[in-house]
């Protein structure tokens, strides 16, 4: 969040760009209240959640913007500009650091600004906000690359729709509009393209951070576990991430619990791959496992699914779950589903 002061600045300029729009709504007094309202949104919210918002814009709508804003991070142009963090920087100063014509950097950076990724204080001089120290981050600067690999799916979806009558009553459930446009699924795409499986892996561990969302701080069970009441032995099994691609939360809930006995295994349709792609987990084991065959850890005392059944529709969610059941002990055995829940109305 903004200084207090500011927040209350913005709140007021808010205010008399509204009274200037009511006394008289023509054009300049109501482009001047959305550039207003835009700047108080910024400044009170968080900024990863703002570039959350950014990211899932509908991709024709801001094509032109993400081009932009995939050039000057590419140049380097948002690097050059964090390290005068604190101060501004012209265009001129940009195109020195960074070897881009000048001219171009002043293009760039007005949809940059038009974005509020940073400010221009003055004819093509310009300085960082909250936005710009996050778009530098290495996994931001990941998940700007993974569209390449999504946009063609965009380009495809009216034929995907009219073709497949998806979603019509009486229509055979169709395949993704992902595997409709790539003719393959988006884990076999990442497979064969290492540095994009390198993107999405820290582009996920990069929105986790954001998230707060760590599922034994909100289970009350998890404080009265000790050894006690847990299986031990070199084949009992604490915990069964299954899906969980980087292995995060098992890696949290470890760290929470550091004396509680059993293994902790992480399964993944690629885990056997993620070591060329990411760091191993320590203490975590890796399985590659489809969760649409028989689950093979039997008797764990958790069995976890985060963010997997939102992807699927009831019936493969019932595949998933009739797979897991037979593996689970009912006097031990703890299934936990952590995934979206959304209101019924407002969302």
């Amino acid at each position: 969040m903004e200084d207090p002061n500011r927040l209350r600045e913005l709140t007021t300029e808010v205010q008399s760009a509204v009274d200037a729009y009511i006394k008289s709504d023509d054009i300049a007094n109501y482009e001047e209240l959305q550039i207003r309202l835009k700047r108080l949104q910024v400044a009170s919210s968080k900024p990863a959640d703002m570039l959350f918002t950014f990211r899932v814009q509908p991709e024709s709508s801001r094509g032109d913007r993400k081009c932009g804003d995939h050039y000057l991070n590419e140049m380097g142009v948002l690097d050059a500009l964090m390290a005068k963090e604190g101060t501004t920087a012209t265009a001129a100063d940009l195109a020195a650091a960074t070897g881009c014509k000048e001219l171009m950097i002043a293009r760039l950076m007005r949809v940059a600004c038009a974005l509020l990724f940073c400010e221009e204080t003055d004819e093509m001089t310009y300085r960082t906000n909250q936005i710009t120290s996050l778009l530098v981050k290495p996994g931001w600067k990941a998940a700007l690359q993974l569209p390449e690999v999504l946009y063609p799916v965009v380009a495809d979806i009216r034929r995907f729709l009219s073709s497949t009558n998806f979603g019509r009553t009486g229509a055979e459930s169709a395949s993704s509009a992902f595997e409709f446009s790539h003719g393959k699924t988006i884990w076999k795409v990442l497979e064969e393209q290492p540095n994009q499986r390198r993107n999405f892996d820290m582009w996920l561990r990069e929105k986790r951070m954001h998230e707060e969302n760590h599922w034994h701080k909100r289970f009350p069970p998890c404080v009265s576990l000790s050894s006690a009441n847990l299986k031990t032995g070199p084949d009992a099994v604490l915990m069964v991430d299954i899906g969980g691609v980087t292995g995060s939360q098992e890696i949290d809930f470890k760290a929470q619990f550091p004396h509680l006995p059993g293994r902790y295994v992480l399964q993944d349709l690629y885990a056997l791959k993620l070591n060329g792609a990411t760091k191993h987990p320590e203490g975590v084991e890796l399985m590659a496992y489809d969760f649409f065959t028989p689950q093979p850890i039997k008797g764990a005392r958790f069995y976890y699914f985060r963010n997997i059944f939102h992807d699927w529709p009831d019936e493969k969610c019932a595949e998933i779950l009739r797979n897991l059941v037979p593996a689970m002990d009912p006097e031990y055995s703890t299934l936990l589903i952590d995934d979206f829940v959304l209101p019924t109305k407002n969302t």
